[in-house]
């Protein structure tokens, strides 16, 4: 069998053909590893026919769709195909014979599974007769769950179990796989009371008609919701409501721009990585190509066209660009593998996120590999297709054409240099940024203190007032055991930034209309919640007495003081509008220090507190699972591990229905919420020290070919008396000359992109002097080690030995 050129000549070479294929494997590997990502994770779609168009209906300016708009845009839209609702949260599921905990669940609109074109695995789906008055309650759980809790019993249609502390019947089991909306296993019919419930907020789901964009999808709805077939075009607060927004189901940013932004980011970084492999590659070839002058010279004088040289050389990186590929793709399963792992053991992972190699991410890797080839190549081909064959025959071994190519070769590392130092800036800045968020100096003291979420189950607590009531109790109940300190309750945790935002109005100044409100952190404590942290108080605490049917008062930020009041809030009057009807006059009556309402990123920090006791709940009737999620803050007297058995105790003294969830230190969760910082500095890293190490490599091996390429010349040196400090420095002149020029070329790239990511840094200059003198003293070291070691070699050239070699 006729071994083809191209293979044989990677076996007579393994060293060049090791050291190309491992290249390659590099470069290809990181831009697959982030085109899985972008697919599988960030540009993805749900997993169902028509998936793709099946968004997510928002009004972002105040937060709130209800009831009565939902039944209102389904009767008059024709922009979807169907629309549906769903109300999400926490239930908790007790099962005979195992106990109760909390999970993750969901009520459903019956036109749910007509929208996502999905179906039980077993039993049956939710239909209109389930939300009649007098209907049997029932419930769909998931494999999992089905697998997990119910041991995948056969007869478990039909089973009765108590959700919240309600007889359920279960009447289907999902597919495998099923998780809808993000992350949950148990699933109620949507029971929905347009006038009942009016101010109670859904979330909206709806498959966008073939044709049909977002945008026109938005302008839609946002003129039905200023144009109600009621004519009442008017909020509570008797204004226009708010504009409808419409985002692709799977967007976790928040908007098509963020994720576009994004995902050319990630993309970005490993193609820029390929470049510089590119690079190495050339070089590569092209201290092939000198090593080969005279056979290529030969050929060419024998007849052969240019061209047929050019294919040649291409049909010959070609083979090494397939294993390159190939291990490329090794790498990028690997990579995806642990990546998928590790998202789908994190909690509240959404279940759509399959980050994995598939033929598309092969195919990927197909043309990537292709690119490689023929940009690495291209070079070399040309100038061997280019070369005068009498010339080089003339020669008789002289080394003309290595110097020329040497030049070239310095060149594509100085590319290199460049390249490596924008992404290492990059790096750098986004690792700063990191350790400035996990190193913060935060304005309290979170240390000792532990968090822990509850729900209360609307079977359970169905009034406002038996909820206001349990809240009362449990903070008591809590601090009377030993093993607690202190205990207060909130809707928002201090660090990691409060979802509920409100409209701002003030007495004394003229509303804004919902098109363009001033928003506002609105966050409800019980009292001692500012004594816990130590916060410095200007005016009165929240006390006992600070309930529904006292004045409404508030507790300000001196952020927002700053921002709306800078001279003085105490006694002025605010309204915090949430589109639930719960607007009232509040009297501020106390300043505090700024507790980071908005995040470390500070982003909205103005926040209003409320007393708990003024916080309006009432949940309505489609309400069976989503009730407001209170954050349980508490300082034990000893140890952690003596806390979450001891709150736990005392919740079942006061609510044995009540699930308690999500409980860890409050230091942790803060780091958690803003560990995408860490995330991306993560990505940089990697792909700035693949930079770096190839660039590196790259460098050495072209310092090499110039040692080797003046043998001859050193030699002749050091017979004449050249010393070993003289030869080192013109060896170091030769490499670095070149790093230098590709540093400051880094440095003019580098500049600009960082201005580009200024946006999403913290706490750190786009133009910070220590990530950038420190990647100057990288790269140099770097690059002062590539040509240090060939010099050395080149100093113990024997002068005789050089003379005799030509």
């Amino acid at each position: 069998m006729k071994i083809p050129r191209g293979l044989r000549r990677m076996l007579e070479k393994p060293g060049a053909s090791l050291t190309v294929m491992i290249t390659l494997s590099l470069g290809i590997g990181l831009p697959a590893v982030m085109f899985g990502l972008i697919r599988g994770a960030l540009l993805t779609s749900l997993p169902y026919e028509g998936g793709e168009r099946v968004v997510r209906i928002e009004r972002p300016a105040t937060g709130s769709i209800t009831a009565a708009e939902f039944e209102d845009w389904s009767a008059r839209q024709r922009s979807f195909d169907v629309l549906s609702a769903v109300s999400m949260g926490t239930a908790t599921l007790a099962i005979d014979g195992r106990g109760a905990e909390p999970v993750a669940a969901a009520s459903l609109h019956s036109s749910t599974f007509a929208l996502l074109s999905v179906t039980p695995a077993a039993g049956r789906p939710f239909a209109s007769e389930d939300v009649e008055q007098g209907a049997a309650a029932v419930a769909l759980v998931s494999d999992a769950l089905w697998r997990d809790r119910l041991d995948g019993a056969p007869d478990a249609l039909g089973k009765i179990v108590r959700v919240n502390g309600r007889s359920v019947e279960i009447v289907g089991i999902m597919p495998e796989g099923f998780a809808f909306p993000f992350d949950h296993d148990l699933w109620l019919p949507l029971a929905l009371d347009p006038l009942r419930d009016a101010g109670a907020p859904l979330f909206l789901v709806g498959r966008l008609r073939e044709g049909v964009s977002a945008v026109q999808a938005e302008q839609e709805l946002t003129a039905l919701a200023r144009e109600p077939e009621s004519g009442d075009a008017t909020t509570a607060a008797g204004r226009p409501p708010a504009p409808v927004r419409v985002v692709p189901f799977t967007d976790m940013l928040g908007g098509r721009r963020e994720s576009a932004i994004l995902a050319s980011l990630m993309l970005g970084l490993g193609l820029l990585v390929l470049l510089v492999a590119c690079a190495n590659v050339a070089n590569v070839l092209l201290a092939g190509t000198v090593a080969r002058r005279r056979e290529l010279a030969i050929r060419t004088a024998m007849g052969g066209s240019r061209g047929r040289v050019a294919r040649q050389l291409l049909g010959e990186i070609g083979w090494l660009a397939a294993v390159g590929a190939a291990g490329g793709t090794v790498i990028a399963s690997v990579a995806t593998m642990y990546i998928q792992g590790i998202i789908s053991a994190a909690p509240g992972a959404p279940y759509w996120i399959d980050v994995r190699t598939d033929p598309a991410l092969v195919a990927f890797v197909i043309l990537v590999a292709s690119v490689a080839a023929f940009a690495a190549g291209l070079v070399p081909a040309l100038h061997a297709a280019g070369a005068q064959p009498q010339e080089l025959l003339r020669e008789g071994g002289r080394d003309t054409a290595g110097f020329t190519l040497g030049r070239v070769m310095r060149r594509l590392v100085g590319a290199e240099m460049a390249l490596s130092f924008v992404l290492l800036v990059g790096a750098g800045l986004f690792v700063r940024s990191a350790m400035n968020v996990f190193e913060l100096d935060i304005p309290f003291r979170p240390e000792g203190v532990y968090a822990a979420r509850i729900r209360l189950p609307a079977e359970s607590y169905p009034t406002n007032e038996e909820r206001q009531r349990f809240l009362e109790q449990l903070p008591e109940a809590l601090t009377s055991l030993a093993d607690v300190e202190r205990a207060v309750l909130s809707t928002a945790l201090p660090g990691v930034g409060a979802s509920a935002l409100a409209r701002l109005e003030m007495e004394g100044t003229p509303p804004r209309g919902e098109d363009d409100p001033v928003r506002i952190r609105r966050i409800a404590v019980s009292p001692g919640f500012f004594e816990m942290f130590d916060a410095s108080l200007r005016g009165r605490d929240f006390d006992v007495q600070d309930r529904a049917a006292a004045e409404p008062v508030a507790i300000v930020n001196t952020a927002f003081e700053r921002a709306h009041l800078p001279d003085g809030a105490l006694g002025r009057r605010v309204l915090l509008a949430t589109g639930q009807g719960d607007e009232a006059w509040r009297t501020v009556v106390g300043v505090t220090t700024d507790l980071l309402a908005g995040g470390l990123e500070q982003e909205t920090p103005e926040a209003v507190y409320i007393p708990l006791g003024q916080e309006r709940a009432d949940l309505g009737s489609g309400a069976e699972i989503e009730s407001p999620s209170i954050v349980v803050l508490a300082r034990p007297a000893g140890e952690f591990a003596s806390l979450p058995p001891a709150i736990r105790e005392a919740m079942a003294a006061v609510g044995p229905d009540v699930p308690l969830f999500d409980v860890r230190e409050l230091r942790e969760a803060i780091e958690a919420a803003n560990s995408g910082f860490l995330w991306v500095s993560v990505l940089f890293l990697i792909a700035g020290s693949i930079a770096l190490f190839l660039a590196s490599i790259g460098l050495y091996g072209v310092i090499s070919f110039w040692v080797t390429q003046r043998t001859r010349e050193i030699g002749v040196r050091m017979a004449l008396g050249g010393r070993r400090h003289q030869v080192i420095g013109l060896v170091l002149r030769q490499g670095m000359s070149h790093t230098a020029l590709g540093l400051l070329v880094g440095l003019a790239v580098a500049i600009p992109a960082a201005t580009l990511v200024a946006s999403i840094l913290f706490d750190v200059s786009p133009y910070d002097p220590l990530v950038f003198g420190s990647i100057i003293a990288v790269l140099g070291t770097a690059a002062t080690l590539g040509c240090w070691i060939p010099a050395r070699r080149a100093t113990r050239i024997d002068p005789m030995e050089a003379l005799r070699a030509e």
